[in-house]
């Protein structure tokens, strides 16, 4: 239990962070905060920017869902279930126009916003009727805990990946061209993501047919 709160706050407190510095990078010298300079690695994209920005909000509101009333009180049940994750599936719709359509398609953006959107949908359709159906509140609750552990293990394998290469290595010396804010040309890494996720995509469809026969039961 100790640990659980711990990993929902911490999770709480990375994504606020990660709000913040999404929306700094997006608002004040964006051209700078998204351009490759001699000697530093390469930045992130205008899409992974837009895509964690979105994931963030997602997490504030699993969270909010799987964890107990002590943690997060609820204040209007019914507007968490229909109004907020129909805001959150439209802002992902949006957001895959805009990076379609203005910026590269081709990067895992889509995929992490595609997941989370699915995600949302899947807690918003499962809740429970009855407060006391405790079978299918369980099984919501290992639903979302799973995604979050699933993200954060993803997480930490994209930041301190890199960072032991650099360690390694050393930074990038290059000046090759940054596009990652302009539509660029199919790549095969598009579709490790997917491969990436592939795990996780298998947990959830075990969860997902248990909570089925749960709630016919």
């Amino acid at each position: 239990m100790r640990s659980g709160r711990f990993f929902a706050w911490s999770m709480v407190i990375v994504v606020l962070a990660g709000i913040l510095l999404d929306v700094v990078r997006l608002c004040f010298f964006v051209k700078e905060n998204h351009t490759k300079y001699a000697g530093y690695t390469m930045p992130s994209t205008y899409p992974a920017r837009l895509g964690f920005l979105f994931v963030g909000l997602c997490i504030l509101y699993i969270l909010r869902e799987v964890t107990p009333p002590r943690l997060f009180r609820r204040q209007s049940r019914d507007t968490a279930v229909t109004v907020v994750p129909s805001l959150l599936v439209a802002t992902g719709l949006i957001l895959t126009v805009i990076i379609t359509l203005r910026l590269n398609p081709w990067t895992g953006a889509l995929w992490t916003i595609w997941t989370f959107s699915l995600i949302v949908i899947v807690m918003a359709r499962t809740t429970s009727s009855s407060d006391s159906n405790r079978a299918i509140d369980v099984a919501r609750h290992r639903f979302g805990m799973s995604c979050l552990a699933a993200f954060s293990w993803w997480g930490a394998l994209q930041g301190f990946g890199p960072a032991i290469a650099i360690a390694l290595q050393g930074d990038d010396p290059s000046t090759r061209p940054y596009l990652g804010n302009q539509p660029g040309p199919f790549s095969l890494a598009f579709f490790l993501f997917l491969v990436g996720w592939a795990p996780f995509f298998f947990l959830a469809a075990y969860l997902i047919r248990r909570f089925t026969k749960l709630r016919h039961t």
